[in-house]
């Protein structure tokens, strides 16, 4: 079997222009499918940003003209697409969510950010589950940007099997160091490719600017036991700095599974008791 196509999107999305958003993230699909893209995965809120102040006002439905807008450009490519959207749920209340579209256009599931800055937290809600989805080169696990904090994420994926993980993400520059840092430490408890889609350009609403760095990751574990010439640092298989444009990996799945049934770290997990003083 060929190996696996993974593409990451780093866009800018502009706050009140939503149009515009949509037909950028057609630019940089396009972008994508000429490569041979098989999964092509966008920032997280790519139509709105991140302006969760007025969420009531920019937040979309699930399904909706967005979900239609994606789920035709993945028909069309015949790819898979995740992308993020700042959400308006039934119940009213609103979510940062990611959304899965398939080649035949249809949407295949969503995810709804479990973990929130407790700023955010006064204006999402957060999702209770991680799910997971069955395609045809593998299992798909979603998260998002804030979600790179919590080992338990990357954990959980790791236990259910996942062979791709995408992160939408929309970090605030000045956490840019930490998420960097964690990034590939997910790659490691998870036990498999990260794709992390991160939106660049400035809030002016907040007054910050978003790190951008989106990246392609695998266990730097895996990767040593595949390449002769594997430093240090080459876990980050492509790391699209701080300019917009797209990135794209091969990655040979069927290779990573074999891999990880005969040398997962899981194994080797042990219960612990823990004492209190």
């Amino acid at each position: 079997m060929p190996g696996t196509k993974i593409a990451v999107v780093q866009m800018e999305s502009k706050l009140g222009k939503p149009e515009q958003n949509l037909r950028r993230a057609e630019h940089y699909i396009g972008e994508a499918v000429a490569q041979g893209a098989d999964l092509i995965c966008l920032p997280e809120a790519f139509s709105t940003s991140g302006n969760i102040l007025e969420a009531a006002d920019v937040s979309v439905t699930i399904p909706g003209p967005e979900t239609d807008f994606l789920r035709e450009q993945a028909k069309q490519a015949g790819v898979h697409i995740v992308a993020g959207l700042l959400e308006r749920g039934d119940d009213g209340k609103y979510y940062s969510t990611s959304v899965l579209c398939g080649p035949e256009g249809t949407l295949l599931g969503h995810y709804r950010r479990v973990h929130s800055h407790e700023l955010e937290a006064r204006y999402l809600s957060g999702g209770s589950a991680y799910p997971v989805f069955d395609v045809e080169f593998g299992r798909i696990g979603l998260m998002q940007g804030y979600d790179i904090n919590f080992p338990e994420v990357a954990r959980e994926y790791c236990r259910r099997g996942v062979d791709i993980i995408v992160c939408s993400a929309l970090v605030p520059e000045m956490f840019a160091y930490v998420a960097n840092m964690r990034l590939p430490v997910r790659a490691v408890d998870a036990e498999c490719i990260i794709a992390f889609a991160s939106g660049i350009g400035t809030n002016l609403y907040a007054g910050f600017g978003y790190m951008g760095r989106s990246q392609i990751l695998a266990d730097p574990l895996f990767l040593e036991a595949e390449r002769f010439d594997f430093v240090d640092g080459d876990e980050r298989m492509v790391d699209l700095g701080k300019e917009p444009g797209v990135g794209v990996v091969e990655v040979d799945l069927d290779r990573m599974r074999r891999y990880r049934t005969k040398a997962t770290l899981s194994g080797d997990l042990q219960p612990a008791t823990y004492w209190q003083s």
